[in-house]
């Protein structure tokens, strides 16, 4: 009776995931349609909420995203917020700016301020 070698499944590192927490000021207060938008800024993307602050001229962004590290995070954080941005001065034709982005895992989080 001969043995049968087993496969064993090859384990491939995996990617951490990290979550983002993005505050961006516009200099109007944006309307539905700029929220529906900046919730397809990442086709594909589940996770990703976009809702105003209780100052309406704030929008906060939360999502997760795979990186290599919180600096990565962060990153693809203040990308996401540019795009944000991006939206505004497209959908309204208003000027903003990015005050916030965090980038965090269970244990630890990056932090990305205009003012500190």
């Amino acid at each position: 009776m001969t043995s049968a070698a087993r496969i064993q499944p090859r384990q491939t590192a995996g990617v951490p995931t990290f979550t983002l927490a993005i505050s961006v000021r516009l200099d109007a207060v944006p309307d539905g349609d700029v929220l529906d938008s900046a919730a397809t800024l990442r086709p594909g993307d589940e996770h990703l909420l976009v809702w105003r602050d209780a100052d309406p001229a704030v929008l906060r962004l939360s999502t997760d995203c795979p990186a290599a590290d919180l600096d990565a995070a962060l990153a693809v954080g203040l990308g996401l917020a540019d795009d944000v941005l991006a939206l505004g001065v497209l959908e309204l034709g208003v000027q903003g700016a990015v005050e916030e982005v965090v980038a965090m895992d269970d244990e630890r989080q990056l932090v990305w301020r205009a003012e500190p």
